[in-house]
C-alpha cells in the first residue's frame, strides 16, 4: 500500500516554477517526484513508470490536463489524479471531477493546500487498493471466534500481550471503551493457553445485582435463601481448571470485590448457605469500560481490589485509533454474515469503503459488525454501496447511537455539537460566496467579517472559491 515515504508523483505543468516548487514542497514531506512541462512527455513517463498520483495543470500545449487524465484512466485505474490550473470555475470542476479526477486546486495555491490534498488523495488510493485486495481474499478469510483481525501498530501490540500472558496464569484487566472487543481478547488469552481445551465462561457484572451475582459465582447451598430449593453449583466450581471472564468488574459491589479478592489470593470460596470453602483452580480475567483509578479515588471501588486486579492491564484501543483495521474487520463480518444471510456479496465499493474508514465509530467494533449486517440486509447487488450505509457519517446517526457511559455520552455529545457547528459554518461559507458571485471581499464585508477571518474559514472547509 501506498505511504507517504514511498509515493511516486508527476507532476506537469507548462511553467517551471510551477514544477519546481511542488517538488520541494513535496520533498519536504518524504514524497519521490518528477516533473514535465509537456502533456505529450508526460504520457510517455506514465507508459514507462508507474505513478501513485498525477498532479497536472489543465491548460497546456496539445496535450492538456483533460487528456492526461483520459489516459489514466483508460490505462492505470489505480493513479490518483489531482488537477491544478488557472483557470478555476466551478463548472469545470465539477466536470474534471466526473471524469475521474480526486480534487481540483486552483492557483495560486499554499503548500499547506497542496499537502493536504495529496495527503487526502493517498490515503484513499491506500483504501482502494485495501478494499481491493480483500475483496479478492475474501473466500480464505477465516473466522475464528478468538481471532484478532487487524495489522495496525495497536492491535499489534495487543497481540503480542497477549501472547506474553496466555501461558501464565496472571491475572488480567482489559479496559477501553465500549465495544472494542473485550471479550474477544479474553478468548484469545483463554485459546492460547494451556487452558484452552477447558471451560470459558464469560458474565457481564453490570446485568446481574450484588446478590445474584453472588449466587452466579459461587453457587449456594438449599435453604441459603428464601427460593434456594435445592443446591446449586456456582461458576467458579463448573469452570475448575479453567478460565472466567468478569465484564464491566466497576459495576460489582465492594462486598462482592471483597470476596473476589479473596479468592484471588487464596483460590478458595465459599457458596451462599455453606460453611466450608471450596478451592478450585480458575484463571480470572477482568475486563472494564471505566476508570477505575478515577473510581478508587472518588471511594466506589476497593483499593485494595484494584491493585490485586492490575497485574497485567491490556489497553483496548477505540476503532477510531487504528483505522487500517476497519476494511478487514468489515470483511470479516461480511464473509460471517453472507451465509447467515442468505447472501453471495463480494464486498464493498470504493464510496462505501471509503465512509466506512472515514467514520469516527462512537460504538467501535460492535458498531461497525451492526452496520454491516444492516448493510447486508439491504444489500441487493454483489457489492454494499454508500445507498446500504444510511446516513453513516452524519450528525443523525451519532443521534441514534446510545452511550453505556458517561465519558462516552459526554464525547458523543461533543462530536454532535462539533459536527453541527462545522455544518452551519459551511453552510454560511457556502450562502455568502454564492449569493456574492463567489467575491471574497464582497462576501466578508457582507456577513461582517474581515477578508483573512473569512478566508481562514473556507480554508478550514476547503472552500476554493472561483479565480477571475
Amino acid at each position: 500500500m501506498t505511504t507517504e515515504t514511498t509515493a511516486k508523483i508527476l507532476i506537469i505543468d507548462d511553467e517551471m516554477h510551477i514544477c519546481r516548487n511542488c517538488g520541494k514542497i513535496l520533498s519536504k514531506h518524504n514524497y519521490e517526484s518528477d516533473y514535465t512541462l509537456d502533456g505529450q512527455k508526460a504520457l510517455e513517463m506514465l507508459s514507462e513508470k508507474h505513478y501513485d498520483l498525477v498532479i497536472t495543470d489543465i491548460k497546456m500545449g496539445a496535450v492538456g490536463g483533460v487528456d492526461v487524465l483520459k489516459w489514466i484512466r483508460e490505462n492505470t485505474k489505480d493513479t490518483m489524479v489531482i488537477v491544478i490550473t488557472g483557470y478555476a470555475s466551478i463548472s469545470s470542476a465539477v466536470d474534471i471531477m466526473k471524469m475521474g479526477a480526486f480534487s481540483y486546486l486552483p492557483k495560486p495555491f499554499t503548500p499547506d493546500e497542496l499537502r493536504n490534498v495529496v495527503t487526502e488523495a493517498l490515503e484513499e488510493q491506500k483504501t482502494r487498493k485495501q478494499n481491493k485486495q480483500l475483496m479478492h481474499a475474501r473466500k480464505t478469510t477465516p473466522t475464528l471466534s478468538h481471532q484478532l483481525i487487524g495489522e495496525s501498530p495497536q492491535i499489534k501490540k495487543v497481540v503480542e500481550m497477549i501472547r506474553k500472558v496466555a501461558e501464565t496464569n496472571a491475572t488480567v484487566l482489559l479496559y477501553g471503551e465500549s465495544g472494542t472487543g473485550k471479550e474477544l481478547v479474553a478468548r484469545a488469552i483463554h485459546a492460547n493457553s494451556n487452558r484452552q481445551d477447558k471451560v470459558f465462561f464469560g458474565i457481564d457484572c453490570g446485568t446481574l445485582s450484588g446478590n445474584l451475582l453472588e449466587s452466579e459465582l459461587f453457587g449456594y447451598r438449599k435453604g441459603a435463601f428464601t427460593d434456594a430449593k435445592n443446591d446449586k453449583k456456582g461458576i467458579f466450581q463448573l469452570a475448575d481448571t479453567g478460565t472466567v471472564f468478569l465484564d464491566e468488574i466497576s459495576n460489582t459491589t465492594p462486598d462482592i470485590q471483597g470476596k473476589l479478592l479473596r479468592f484471588l489470593d487464596t483460590q478458595e470460596f465459599m457458596p451462599l448457605g455453606d460453611t466450608t470453602h471450596h478451592s478450585v483452580d480458575i484463571r480470572l480475567i477482568f475486563a472494564t469500560n471505566k476508570d477505575l483509578r478515577q473510581m478508587v479515588d472518588e471511594g466506589t471501588f476497593r483499593e485494595d481490589f484494584y491493585y490485586r486486579i492490575y497485574v497485567y492491564p491490556i489497553h483496548l484501543p477505540p476503532l477510531r485509533e487504528r483505522k487500517d483495521d476497519i476494511l478487514p474487520i468489515a470483511y470479516h463480518f461480511l464473509n460471517q454474515l453472507n451465509p447467515d444471510r442468505g447472501k453471495a456479496i463480494s464486498g464493498f465499493d470504493d464510496e462505501a469503503a471509503n465512509r466506512l474508514m472515514s467514520y469516527h465509530w462512537p460504538g467501535n467494533i460492535r458498531q461497525l459488525r451492526n452496520t454491516v449486517e444492516r448493510a447486508v440486509i439491504l444489500c441487493e447487488s454483489d457489492k454494499i454501496t454508500i445507498q446500504d450505509l444510511p446516513q453513516l457519517s452524519d450528525i443523525e446517526q451519532l443521534m441514534e447511537y446510545v452511550p453505556e457511559t458517561n465519558a462516552e455520552l459526554v464525547r458523543v455529545k461533543k462530536e454532535i455539537r462539533q459536527k453541527a457547528v462545522s455544518r452551519v459554518e459551511k453552510n454560511f461559507l457556502l450562502h455568502a460566496l454564492q449569493k456574492n458571485n463567489w467575491n471574497i471581499s464582497q462576501a466578508a464585508r457582507e456577513t461582517g467579517l474581515k477578508r483573512p477571518n473569512f478566508q481562514n474559514m473556507m480554508k478550514k472547509y476547503g472552500i476554493k472559491a472561483s479565480g477571475k
